[in-house]
């Protein structure tokens, strides 16, 4: 028996990794546009995470609520900011690419049993003339 090698149209082509080309000017003012948001949230300063989002923002929830518009996305964010066992976010990583931007964290929220729970999320985030169009929420939601 033998053992022939079949090397009939194969080819050897080496790969390159070329860069990706990014523009940077505008991508280092969404990093600023996020660092200003992450300090708002952070720091529950309403006012500041107010002038980071467009007027006609939409905030799409983990649950299927939709929240139209920046003030009822303030008073919303309020509300989640008084509620004793709200949720808790944590290890939060930015992913910048054009005008979308990814986060993703970990998150503790109390369940419907009382019990705590630990899970992880990822928000998906739209720019729109320099600031946050819209922000989809989404949590590996555990039982």
């Amino acid at each position: 028996m033998k053992i022939v090698r079949n090397t009939s149209g194969q080819q050897i082509e080496e790969i390159r990794q070329d860069p990706t080309p990014v523009d940077a000017i505008p991508e280092l003012a969404h990093r600023k546009l996020f660092a200003r948001f992450e300090e708002a949230f952070l720091n529950q300063d309403m006012k500041l995470m107010a002038e980071c989002l467009l007027p006609s923002f939409e905030w799409r929830l983990p649950n299927g609520e939709i929240v139209y518009g920046r003030e009822n996305a303030i008073a919303a964010m309020e509300r989640r900011f008084a509620m004793p066992n709200g949720p808790k976010f944590s290890r939060s990583v930015w992913r910048f690419r054009g005008r979308t931007v990814i986060q993703t964290y970990r998150v503790s929220y109390m369940g419907p049993d009382g019990k705590w729970r630990k899970s992880r999320g990822m928000d998906l985030y739209k720019i729109r003339d320099g600031l946050i169009a819209r922000k989809d929420a989404y949590w590996k939601m555990i039982p």
